[in-house]
């Protein structure tokens, strides 16, 4: 079995076919990018993931439930009652179930 070499003219043809490729390539996946990135932006879907972290997580940090209110947001509502008994014990409850 013999193989045989493309002259030379078949070759010239086909010199900057991967390059072309390449830059297609990396057009497409700008283009998907800047698309998939402007309908986040559009359809908030930043705002809807950090929603838990900004409100939910910092009112239970800060007042011991995620649907507590304080001073500042009008009159301190849904915290943590606590019940002392005569021995000196104490209990805190805590119902952080959604209404």
């Amino acid at each position: 079995m013999v193989l045989r070499r493309k002259n030379r003219a078949g070759n010239q043809n086909e010199s900057g076919q991967a390059v072309t490729e390449y830059m297609l390539l990396l057009v497409t996946i700008i283009g998907g990018f800047l698309i998939l990135s402007r309908g986040i932006a559009r359809l908030g879907v930043t705002d809807r993931l950090l929603h838990p972290i900004r409100d939910d997580f910092a009112k239970a940090y800060r007042y011991g439930h995620p649907e507590a209110k304080g001073y500042d947001e009008g009159s301190p509502a849904n915290h943590p009652r606590i019940v002392s008994n005569s021995d000196n014990n104490f209990r805190i409850f805590i119902s952080p179930e959604v209404r």
